[in-house]
């Protein structure tokens, strides 16, 4: 995967600070919309986007789920599946075995502004699922994938094959592939000056000194 070089910055990294590099960088609409959430707080996840356009179905295909199954079984180890389900009922794209196949091919996550089900097994599970909701709707008959690896729309931000995609409970911030390393550099810099901004604040530095002295905040 072609984000695995940058592992040690972008583990230490968090979407509100990539987000800060963008809006320094003039790209200043890159989170998804905040209704896509992690189902639980501590979930994180960064990767190469998979992307997956569905639509709305009104009764089940001959080859139900074919496209998203095709998927999971071409991912390889750090990719990010983004989904978007343009549907108007709210039905689960991802579940609990989804979530075990993709275990299984060593993805880094799921990000999709369709809903989930099974939340007890894939938080027991561990793996990263951001949705803009729960349900016990099956898409199966309500919604079906028409398209894959091409340009969607996902929370309201524009996600192409290969974009670099970090979710964590504050947002999903989407970088776009030509700004990826300048972005990941800005940001491991920014990281670094924020850990030595808060020690000093910490121990009862004026905020106003501090802010002149390092001009983040």
């Amino acid at each position: 995967m072609r984000y695995l070089p940058y592992r040690e910055q972008l583990d230490r990294c968090y979407s509100a600070v990539l987000m800060d590099v963008l809006d320094q960088m003039g790209a200043r609409f890159q989170c998804m919309d905040p209704s896509i959430r992690p189902l639980t707080p501590d979930m994180r996840a960064w990767g190469e986007a998979v992307t997956l356009y569905l639509e709305a179905v009104s009764e089940p295909p001959e080859r139900p789920f074919q496209l998203e199954m095709e998927v999971i079984d071409g991912l390889s180890a750090g990719q990010l599946i983004v989904a978007q389900c343009n549907a108007p009922q709210l039905s689960a794209l991802w579940g609990g075995l989804l979530s075990n196949a993709a275990v299984g091919h060593g993805a880094a996550g799921v990000v999709t502004d369709g809903g989930s089900r099974d939340y007890r097994e894939i938080v027991s599970l561990g793996f990263p699922v951001f949705c803009r909701g729960l349900t016990p709707y099956d898409s199966q008959g309500r919604m079906d994938g028409v398209e894959r690896d091409i340009p969607i729309v996902c929370g309201g931000i524009r996600v192409q094959p290969g974009d670099l995609v970090f979710a964590d409970v504050d947002g999903v911030v989407v970088v776009p592939q030509a700004l990826v390393e300048e972005t990941i550099a800005r940001a491991w810099e920014k990281v670094q000056g924020e850990s030595r901004v808060r020690e000093e604040l910490r121990a009862g530095a004026s905020v106003v000194e501090t802010f002149r002295k390092y001009r983040i905040l």
